[in-house]
């Protein structure tokens, strides 16, 4: 194409505005009073700012033939496209025809997409506007248009900007409204340069290659000279603002240094930019600066040294700490730091103490205090020697000595008085940090408030606002708190301008964790998580450090490491996530006393928690101490000794009493009487009022009462009728059995309370057969059992008293007992009832099946079997499933299939040998549809069949439940394989243990024998104390 002169007079601004005159409403723009120049400029503005043409440019000079176009473009396709001016004031169809027939008898080189005629006039007539029309089918693909005042004015309206300038601003409002002028940015010459730097190259740019070229030649000869070639170049790569690229140098200016004896500058040039890597958690460049210092020192890159490997100590020793330091800098899980202590003294102090910072407060990271303790005199040595030259250095490993030795008198004292501000800002956090894990949050709350002051005075606005976070948790866990002021002020901090943070350039690790974790590369996630929390806690930020500590629980739990997951998850009191992880670790045992023994409440409080969770694993040798130091822990709260949260779980009494109830069972005499007096003061409560440990005192009595027989037993029993009188929490079958287990004792008082109107003991007690139903109670129970459902459409409620009313309508004679049955299975079929209300209905007329005709008891069996081959369809289960959804704001965890329940109903009402059979084909049939964990199928199968040696070894393949019923059917069975016996006595389920051990113990016999060993060795105490 034409090349076109950049200085052409058409590209420039118009050199006359025409203003109208004046009108309230402009419909069109006075295009005709244009100068022909200013008419041509308009159309080439049109074309690039309103077409969107590029490279618009004027077509030919003047006096040069211009095939009937003044101005061609590209469009966005790609194609060209013409303008042909007409500043006239008149346009015919002839002037139409010579326009078109210039350019279609003229040739180009290129084919044009498009011909628009600017007029500076309206166009309009009809012969005109059909002659165009004709012309677009003749000419087709060219499109051509005219660009008259209409048109013009019409595509001009949405850009006042133009119209300003060619027409003036009064013209501009009247014409486009009013509106705004944007500025246009004029680049400036450094600008420019950059873009030009981008566009060549930046070697280019700056003219380095023939120097680069030259220093090759004359690096063998002349290294010296080789050299300061490249150090010019690197000079004028930093100087045109490209420092990266300057570096990608280093190497071989470090081995030209070496060349010519420099080889301190060399370490120094290479080591700084291994730091400058490790400040961003740059590893790769980590790693490319370790294996330049390996090339420099003649080390072999890969595999061990040889005897005769290495150029000097100096070279050496630097390539040994860089290998160091590439190879602990991305660790997934805290790994021993074995520094190179030797290699360290042939480096410069600064190294030498950057080295020594790096290992130590990585050994911070991973709570290793005695790898602090083995190196303080090294710690030391670093500080004497770099306090004038590395300030910040030397600062922060004094910090990590007063991590160690809690002596922070003098540190503090600089900070207030003498440390430049910004240090005296992080020494203060880092105090604040220190004390909160000592636990003393006022001292916390004191510190943290002078380092966000201090870090404010000096531009730090990133770390003041990361700080306040830190205070807010601290003030949040232990004073009652009804406003966030910490976040709004952290907010306005993030705002403002703000000096980079203290410690680290890394500021996007714990996104790069979550990215890592959404692409499911967990040795990624872990790396980046722990760079996260070793910022956090070297730049003295609690919240982020409490922060990334759940995360790296979390993900140690996806990677198979308990030990890990459990240590990060209790010092970040996730106390939810902990517990989980106890139900997880099968029969291992983990020791937590050390963290029991913190003086953070909430560490002390998880901790707690997660002993609760693995009680049952607790070695019988350290029961005591840890219920000693429940205890001891619950009377420093009361005594004011120790702070606890008032408001935010998990908070020390209540953690406390939990794992104590989860260990009640085990409590020694002087322990249980210490226990109950603790709580003898929550027994009662006012009306519509609980205690916080009423559950775990529940538990606590009930452990106590079912395992004792002195007095204390008599004190657990009082509690716990106290408890259960006034409704503190639901009884379980730990607690009730306790009552049942003593209801000479508390039988009296059950049945004062049934009198009362108490519901659950009127139920207690008509589940036992050693009390007396009042046959008006039962009367009253079984006509609440023949009231239809109250549930219609649109209105499911969910619970019903069917099962305690059950319990007592079941002393009733059969023919009152059937009438019961009747609504019961009515109820159980109604379309507005959900599984969990019919299984309760179902459940209910199981209790009722006993002495009851043979018509009636076939009639009910065959509607229960139809029940579960047929099942009745619920709208409440409809809609629970329509719950199901993760994301959904309301979400249904119930259970959507009631026939199990039924199953089990069944099984009740079966006598025959043939019934039992076609119940039995019944439960093992659903066991694939239900789960294989269904308890009410285990059931079914025990009631219906008195031998499972034939079923015993199917259903050891299936879910704990079916493999407890295994297990009790081998027990009682001398004629089944010893080695089914052997393998469900080690079932990863404790329920399946328990199963047998209770099954051997009831039913004893030779062949089991050696089970009872292996299950009296159980790791668990629920397991071996069955056949202790």
């Amino acid at each position: 194409m034409h090349e076109f002169d950049r200085d052409d007079p058409l590209l420039g601004p118009p050199d006359a505005i025409a203003e109208p005159l004046v009108d309230p409403q402009l419909e069109y723009l006075p295009i005709d009073q244009l100068s022909w120049e200013n008419f041509e400029r308009l159309l080439l503005r049109v074309a690039q700012d309103v077409g969107g043409l590029h490279n618009v440019r004027r077509f030919g000079t003047p006096g040069q033939a211009q095939k009937g176009l003044d101005v061609i473009g590209i469009n966005g396709d790609g194609k060209a496209e013409g303008i042909q001016s007409k500043r006239r004031k008149t346009f015919t169809k002839t002037h139409l025809d010579d326009a078109v027939r210039k350019y279609t008898e003229s040739e180009f080189p290129f084919p044009f997409a498009r011909l628009a005629i600017g007029v500076s006039k309206q166009v309009a007539e009809r012969e005109i506007v059909e002659h165009l029309i004709d012309l677009n089918v003749t000419l087709a693909p060219l499109e051509i248009e005219i660009w008259d005042q209409d048109a013009l004015s019409r595509m001009l309206r949405p850009h006042p900007q133009i119209v300003t300038e060619f027409f003036g601003p009064a013209t501009a409002t009247r014409f486009c409204g009013e509106h705004t002028v944007i500025a246009v940015e004029i680049a400036g010459a450094d600008a420019v340069a950059t873009a030009a730097a981008v566009i060549r190259g930046p070697l280019a740019h700056v003219g380095g290659h023939e120097k680069l070229k030259r220093a090759e030649e004359i690096a063998d000869s002349d290294p010296a000279g080789a050299l300061a070639l490249y150090q010019d170049v690197q000079a004028l790569l930093t100087g045109a603002g490209f420092p990266a690229h300057a570096a990608e140098f280093d190497e071989r200016v470090a081995h030209l240094l070496v060349a010519t004896g420099a080889e301190a500058d060399a370490v120094a040039l290479v080591m700084e930019r291994l730091w400058v890597a490790e400040r961003t958690d740059d590893w790769l460049s980590v790693q490319v600066a370790a294996r330049a210092l390996k090339s420099l020192a003649g080390l072999p890159e890969f595999g061990p040294e040889g005897p005769d490997d290495g150029t000097s100590p100096l070279l050496v020793g630097a390539a040994r700490v860089a290998g160091f330091i590439a190879d602990n800098l991305h660790q997934p899980v805290p790994m021993e730091l074995d520094l190179p202590t030797e290699e360290l003294q042939h480096l410069s102090p600064g190294d030498r103490a950057q080295t020594v910072l790096f290992a130590a407060e990585r050994a911070l990271a991973n709570d290793d205090l005695g790898w602090l303790e083995s190196h303080a005199k090294v710690l030391s040595e670093c500080v004497s020697e770099t306090n004038s030259s590395h300030e910040d250095v030397a600062l922060r490993i004094e910090l990590v000595l007063a991590e160690l030795t809690g002596d922070w008198k003098e540190l503090l004292h600089r900070a207030r008085t003498a440390t430049r501000r910004d240090l005296g800002a992080l020494t203060l956090a880092r105090y604040a940090r220190y004390t909160m894990w000592k636990g003393d949050y006022v001292e916390a709350n004191r510190a943290y408030e002078e380092a966000i002051n201090h870090a404010c005075l000096a531009h730090r606005h990133e770390d003041a606002a990361d700080w306040l976070y830190s205070q807010r948790l601290v003030m949040n866990r232990h004073v009652p708190v009804s406003e966030d002021k910490w976040h709004p002020l952290a907010r306005s901090l993030s705002n403002l301008p703000s000096r980079p943070r203290l410690v680290t350039s890394a500021t996007s690790s714990r996104e790069n964790a979550l990215a890592a974790l959404h692409y499911d590369k967990k040795r990624s996630a872990a790396i980046h998580l722990r760079r996260y929390l070793c910022d956090s806690i070297r730049s003295g930020n609690l919240s982020d450090e409490i922060d990334a500590r759940m995360l790296l629980g979390g993900l140690y739990v996806q990677t198979n490491d308990p030990l890990l997951a459990v240590r990060q998850m209790i010092l970040s009191r996730d106390y939810e996530a902990v517990r989980s992880v106890a139900q997880d670790l099968g029969d291992s045992y983990l020791d937590v006393r050390d963290l029991i023994a913190s003086p953070v409440s909430w560490v002390v409080a998880t901790a707690f928690e997660f002993v609760a969770a693995e009680a049952d694993l607790v070695p019988d040798a350290l029961v005591d101490e840890l219920i000693e130091s429940a205890l001891s822990a619950i009377d420093d709260v009361s005594s004011g000794k120790r702070p606890d949260s008032p408001v935010f779980s998990p908070q020390i009494v209540g953690s406390a009493y939990k794992m104590i109830g989860a260990l009640s069972e085990r409590l020694n005499s002087g322990h249980a009487v210490a226990v109950l007096d603790s709580l003898s003061g929550h027994v009662t409560a006012r009306e519509h009022h609980y205690w916080r440990t009423d559950e775990s005192h529940i538990r606590i009595a009930a452990g106590i009462a079912e395992t004792r027989s002195d007095e204390t037993a008599s004190v657990a029993l009082d509690h716990l009728m106290g408890l259960f009188a006034r409704r503190a929490h639901p009884f379980g079958i730990k607690a009730k059995g306790a009552l049942k287990q003593n209801l000479q004792a508390v039988g009296p008082r059950l049945q004062e309370l049934a009198d009362g109107g108490h519901h659950e003991a009127h139920a207690l007690l008509a589940s036992t057969d050693e009390v007396r139903i009042d046959p008006e109670d039962a009367l009253a129970a079984a006509n609440r059992l023949q009231k239809p459902t109250s549930n219609s459409f649109g209105r499911y409620a969910e619970g019903t008293r069917a099962i305690n009313d059950s319990l007592l309508a079941r002393s009733l004679a059969p023919e009152q007992r059937i009438a019961c049955i009747e609504m019961l299975l009515q109820n159980a079929r109604s379309p507005f009832e959900g599984s969990s209300n019919r299984q309760t209905y179902l459940i209910a007329t199981a209790n009722l099946s006993e002495d009851l005709d043979d018509e009636h008891r076939r009639r009910f069996l065959a509607d229960l079997v139809d029940f579960v081959e047929n099942p009745p369809p619920s709208q409440p289960d409809m809609f629970n499933a329509s719950m199901t959804d993760p994301l959904g704001m309301m979400r249904w965890a119930g259970t959507l299939d009631s026939r199990s329940a039924a199953v089990l109903a069944a099984a009740c009402f079966a006598r025959e040998a043939d019934e039992k059979d076609q119940v039995r084909d019944l439960a093992i049939g659903l066991i694939s549809v239900v789960g294989e964990d269904d308890i009410y199928l285990a059931e079914a199968l025990q009631a219906v069949k008195d031998d499972l040696s034939d079923l015993a070894p199917l259903l050891a393949q299936a879910g704990w439940a079916m493999r407890s019923v295994a297990a009790i059917g081998w027990a009682r069975s001398p004629s089944m394989p010893a080695e089914l016996g052997e393998r469900l006595s080690r079932d990863p389920d404790a329920r399946v243990r328990r199963s047998i051990a209770t099954a051997i113990r009831d039913h004893p016999s030779p062949h089991s024998d050696h089970v009872r060993e292996v299950l009296q060795a159980d790791p668990r105490w629920s397991v071996r104390s069955i056949l202790l």
